[in-house]
């Protein structure tokens, strides 16, 4: 039995290291409902995460269809996005009628079909034309051809053919897929699924087709020629270029369309002015309409993905018409006590806030679709590198060397002076990661954040950590990629119990404790916890009045601090504490210190 698990297993292994090499390919062509571009990488990331959970020690016992009823489970935690999510529930229901491990022709006919029901069913106002539409029609080919062979995988296989076809079809069924010349991304993926089973006996190659970005430039670069030549201004070399442009190799079919027209009015020199005035009208219409198409209006702007559980089961429909009226694109996916949530909001907080009355919410993702689609027609749009991106904003090299060493993607020493909006915008964009958590260490950059957070390219989460100990602590809880995107870690941001010793510039009375010119003085909670005349004093009445069961106390040094000997003295009053000192660099405060 054991060689058959790993067997299954390698099998998926093999199907997803397939998918990842052509998932860009379904990136290019997600344009429904905006042209975000990432439903590629939201089915890969489902495929990943559920083989990813799987335990390394499986009972000895385990049979095949508890075992594909596992990865069924873990796809629908990890699922991601609309397709990531539709593809888990049509696994789902599969799994459900092969966990009596019969795998002949006749019950996998039999899973289709229920898992054709379940992704129909989990998904609220399904539509033809996507990715159900393909896992409908294998049910009905798969039906009419399962007599043919004993083999139910060659029978899958037999039906490859009728999909494609299916697939170049979805275009009749969305008018958007066929106003942007592109076939449906979410059964483009599902089929290449299918050519990953069909991978044993042949090897497919999928057609690179043009980045939409590119195709939007092309489209301007025609649209510019038309004008110009309509308002008779000088000709220039776009004429030759554009006449030399391979419209073969353009994939996109309106596009492919729009440059053929075009090459061929502009080697036709037989119109007469009349004729040629409206092929010309005509051919700029066209590219304004192709141009218009990559502009849909967005009626809910915040795609939501929230994974709530609970301790007892929940009730789905009561969660459904709970949540159902906060927008459209509902998918409710899940079991028992743990259930996953897809919608398409403008009010994304009202939907988690009664969402959080069902159970603990344990994963949420909130991607702005109207930032998205702007980033992706902008001419100096962004080519994602990264799907997501921790940025730390800190005064002092030390501290950022920290920061590096325990995980943040990139770190920005200010030093004495804050970061400008702009400056905050640059570094935001030049990080090309599609989702960024982002962390000051101080309170008083956090507006400046905020509005820049508002006009980059990225979704940003803005954790408002205040100072360089609390972002130590933030990513001390991160601890691997599902923290970053559900932010659980963030609730860690003042675990680590510190204080800040600085020395007062004048005579001073705050919070009941009176400050004296030149003095050292403790800021604790916010708030100045004692004074002392000192350094070594005042770091020293601190420890001992705020030691319970600590036994690691680390000094973080500032930049104006000469020597290293605050550590050493306050090793000889505590003897039986461990001390560490860190350079930080750090120009508001003396040092930090904190207790662990």
């Amino acid at each position: 039995m054991k060689n058959e698990i790993a067997e299954i297993k390698n099998a998926f292994d093999n199907i997803s290291k397939y998918f990842w090499r052509h998932k860009e390919y379904v990136n290019r062509l997600n344009v429904f409902p905006v042209p975000d571009g990432d439903t590629g990488l939201n089915i890969a990331l489902t495929i990943q995460g559920a083989l990813a959970n799987i335990p390394v020690n499986l009972p000895d016992n385990i049979l095949p269809g508890d075992f594909l009823k596992l990865i069924s489970d873990n796809m629908l935690l990890n699922s991601r996005g609309c397709s990531g999510v539709i593809l888990s529930l049509f696994f789902e229901g599969m799994t459900e009628v092969l966990e009596n491990n019969d795998f002949s022709r006749e019950n996998i006919l039999k899973a289709i079909e229920k898992g054709c029901v379940t992704a129909y069913k989990g998904t609220d106002n399904p539509r033809e034309g996507t990715m159900l539409t393909l896992m409908s029609e294998l049910k009905k080919k798969y039906s009419e051809i399962m007599t043919i062979k004993e083999n139910p995988l060659e029978l899958i296989i037999d039906c490859i053919p009728h999909l494609k076809e299916t697939l170049d079809k979805t275009p009749d069924m969305l008018p958007i897929l066929k106003q942007a010349g592109v076939v449906d991304s979410g059964g483009a993926g599902f089929l290449i699924l299918l050519e990953g089973l069909e991978r044993e006996f042949s090897s497919r190659k999928i057609p690179e087709t043009l980045p939409l970005s590119v195709a939007l430039k092309i489209n301007s670069l025609l649209k510019d020629l038309l004008v110009k030549r309509y308002l008779r201004k000088k000709r220039s070399d776009t004429g030759t270029l554009v006449q030399n442009l391979g419209a073969g190799n353009i994939t996109n079919a309106r596009l492919h369309n729009i440059v053929h027209n075009v090459q061929q009015y502009l080697k036709n020199r037989t119109h007469n002015h009349n004729n040629k005035y409206q092929a010309r009208e005509a051919l700029i219409k066209d590219t304004k309409e192709f141009e218009s198409s990559w502009n849909p209006d967005i009626r809910y702007r915040y795609c939501t993905e929230l994974t709530v559980s609970s301790d007892k089961n929940i009730d789905s429909q009561a969660l459904k018409e709970q949540i159902i009226n906060y927008g459209d694109s509902l998918i409710i996916s899940g079991r028992g006590n743990t259930y996953k949530i897809h919608i398409h909001t403008n009010k994304p907080d009202s939907v988690i806030k009664d969402i959080s009355l069902f159970g603990n919410i344990i994963f949420r993702k909130v991607d702005d679709m109207k930032k998205q689609h702007r980033n992706f027609i902008s001419y100096d749009s962004i080519e994602y590198e990264k799907e997501q991106s921790i940025f730390c904003i800190v005064s002092g090299e030390g501290f950022k060397k920290i920061l590096q060493s325990l995980g943040a993607d990139y770190v920005y020493d200010y030093g004495k002076r804050k970061p400008s909006v702009k400056k905050l915008v640059d570094l935001l964009n030049s990080l090309k990661s599609k989702n960024i958590i982002a962390a000051p260490d101080d309170g008083d950059i956090l507006m400046s954040l905020k509005y820049a957070a508002s006009l980059c390219k990225a979704n940003v989460f803005i954790v408002e950590s205040k100072n360089a100990i609390s972002l130590i602590s933030l990513l001390m809880g991160k601890t691997n990629e599902i923290n970053k995107t559900n932010f659980l870690f963030r609730d860690r941001i003042n675990n680590i119990k510190h204080f800040m010793i600085s020395k007062s510039a004048k005579e001073s009375s705050v919070d009941g404790v009176a400050v004296k010119k030149g003095d050292f003085f403790v800021i604790y909670n916010g708030k100045i916890f004692l004074s002392e005349k000192t350094l070594k004093d005042v770091a020293a009445e601190a420890i001992n009045k705020l030691l319970n069961d600590e036994s690691i106390i680390t000094v973080y040094k500032g930049l104006h601090v000469k020597g290293n000997n605050l550590a050493a003295g306050l090793k000889n009053k505590f003897p039986g504490l461990e001390f560490e000192e860190y350079y930080g660099g750090q120009t508001q405060y003396h040092y930090y210190i904190t207790l662990e």
